[in-house]
């Protein structure tokens, strides 16, 4: 048995077919688990995520997170109540911030949505907004296969992220304080995550890193697969 497991937690709009398009592109050092949660809307808050996660996981391997967006959220709830478990955390595309006052609102207006038009509608101006704009213009197939893939995931589940997503902590001070190491996987393009407030964090202890993608936005699996694995291969 192999001492480590890589827990590959995908983000808020897709499921466990998001690791699919990434994963079987490299070979891997150890195996991996992928649990899926886009359907769950018994979840309130990050921990209660984390929780129902951790309960799914062996307790005698030492545990590598990879979250992308809500993924790493989540991620680091499980860094938080689970330390004595984690080896380390790569969050890809993601923040160890709570949401601004700006973007709590911006989370109620998409319950709303939600609520009032459902999936389909909802993901289709959605997810092309995760990438750069030149990916999306370069890449039309794939976008297309994208939104037909979660047009028709649990609206429930949906509502259920985004109300965890808002009332998320602020998680700085754990990182501050916390001896795993964690990895910033940034995309230098990404329109959800800014960069430059989160390199000046993390250079306040040695332990965390980052890399920036260049020309990427939200979804460095598929805009820079090559850079994504690189950063995490380095990492561990």
């Amino acid at each position: 048995m192999h001492s480590k497991l890589f827990v590959f937690l995908h983000g808020f709009g897709e499921d466990e077919r998001f690791w699919n398009d990434f994963l079987p592109l490299f070979h891997w050092p150890f195996p991996f688990y992928i649990p899926s949660f886009a359907e769950w809307h018994d979840c309130k808050s990050m921990d209660a995520y984390a929780l129902k996660i951790g309960q799914e996981l062996p307790s005698n391997q030492s545990l590598i997170l990879v979250g992308h967006s809500m993924g790493g959220y989540i991620a680091l709830a499980l860094a938080r109540l689970f330390p004595e478990r984690i080896d380390r955390v790569v969050l890809l595309h993601s923040t160890a911030s709570a949401d601004t006052i700006d973007k709590k609102l911006n989370r109620d207006r998409t319950v709303e949505w939600l609520e009032n038009n459902g999936t389909k509608r909802f993901i289709g101006p959605f997810l092309p907004s995760l990438f750069a704009p030149r990916f999306v213009s370069n890449s039309p197939v794939l976008i297309s296969e994208l939104k037909n893939r979660y047009c028709d995931l649990e609206v429930k589940g949906l509502i259920a992220a985004t109300i965890s997503m808002r009332d998320r902590p602020d998680s700085w001070e754990f990182l501050a304080k916390t001896k795993i190491p964690f990895l910033f996987i940034l995309g230098e393009e990404d329109a959800l995550i800014p960069s430059a407030f989160i390199v000046e964090k993390i250079q306040e202890k040695d332990q965390h890193k980052f890399v920036i993608l260049q020309g990427v936005g939200h979804q460095g699996t598929y805009e820079d697969p090559g850079g994504c694995f690189q950063a995490i291969s380095d990492f561990i």
